[in-house]
């Protein structure tokens, strides 16, 4: 069984055709050149080259993400991932935290297969640390984070070493937890299949031959795009807003505080809602404004859980629960990003 249930795909989807980072791309550098520059206005000009340079960067990863994905999900079902970790504690937090590395699925995948897990009988601590490590080591955000921070390497092996870390230690004070206690009715999680609504991604019939695969993984491909384009845009235009419009000297007391700094990133990671395998370009935007620690936080937080997340989770686990999830992930990320400011300089 695939990780999600297939769709035909309608001639008319409009997600095969409406790639929005492209768009908005496109429609920027008209703007720029033809407008902007000439009718010398600065404030748009800075705001549009920003989001111009960030979404360029990083369009290359979410593309590869996009069909590297669509392979995961159509090929990889969840009795594979589960016989790969041990039902032992310890062992499988830790087998389940690397497990990223051979399954580069980017965070808003995650919840869906973590439901299924559980579902099927996955210890809840072990099927939380895949979601929150998976999006953290997989080799594409392993390289989009070292091609954002190419000049400052140390920002990578802070995001992997903290991130699997994070992700460890989240498991283990989850196992302290009565797993059975933080689902909701047993009937609704027999239902997760087909409760995929608007975050679940298209799929086709399941595919025969060779151009079968093919045109299946380019559907799949299409519909991650798609949504990931959004919430990627939608990030980096506020981000850029923020860094355009807020003072340059207010924005520099504020993300030069080291705790402050780090509360506030954290809040941006989660209300930005933006995929793993971007949101290193955006976080490298903040570099000159905010402290090292609250850039790491940021990289560790986001991809771990966000709004969007937040209410894929709400599908199949209380409000108490999430709760206390997204407090011990804030707590971990602003502990290691402390730690981080602590050390001092890049």
């Amino acid at each position: 069984m695939s990780l999600r249930q297939p769709k035909l795909l309608r001639s008319t989807d409009i997600r095969v055709v409406t790639l929005y980072p492209l768009l908005i791309a496109a429609v920027l550098f008209v703007l720029i050149r033809y407008v902007i520059i000439p009718a010398n206005l600065l404030f748009l000009e800075r705001l549009s080259i920003m989001v111009l340079a960030v979404t360029v960067e990083a369009l290359p990863f979410l593309l590869v993400g996009s069909v590297l994905s669509a392979v995961i999900h159509l090929y990889v079902s969840e009795e594979m991932i589960a016989r790969f970790i041990p039902r032992n504690t310890l062992i499988g937090v830790l087998v389940a935290s690397l497990l990223g590395v051979v399954l580069p699925v980017c965070d808003c995948a995650t919840v869906p297969i973590v439901r299924r897990l559980v579902a099927k009988g996955v210890p809840l601590h072990v099927a939380i640390t895949f979601m929150l490590a998976v999006p953290m080591i997989n080799p594409l955000v392993i390289f989009s984070t070292w091609f954002a921070f190419y000049q400052f390497p140390k920002f990578l092996f802070y995001r992997i070493g903290f991130g699997l870390a994070a992700a460890i230690v989240v498991g283990l004070l989850v196992s302290l937890m009565d797993g059975k206690k933080q689902l909701k009715l047993a009937q609704q999680l027999d239902g997760l299949e087909e409760h995929e609504e608007s975050h679940e991604h298209h799929h086709h019939e399941p595919a025969h031959g060779f151009f079968g695969h093919l045109t299946a993984i380019a559907d799949h491909a299409s519909g991650d795009f798609y949504d990931i384009g959004r919430y990627f845009m939608v990030g980096v235009i506020l981000s850029s807003i923020v860094q355009t419009i807020i003072p340059q000297g207010a924005l520099y007391v504020i993300g030069q505080d080291p705790i402050l700094s780090l509360v506030v990133m954290v809040a941006a990671a989660y209300l930005l809602s933006v995929c793993s395998q971007a949101d290193a370009f955006i976080a490298r935007t903040f570099m000159n404004q905010f402290t090292p620690g609250a850039i790491v936080a940021f990289l560790i937080f986001g991809p771990m859980i966000d709004m969007k997340n937040t209410l894929m989770l709400s599908t199949a686990f209380k409000k108490r629960f999430i709760l206390v999830l997204i407090a011990l992930i804030a707590g971990v990320s602003i502990l290691f990003g402390y730690l981080v400011n602590m050390r001092g300089g890049r």
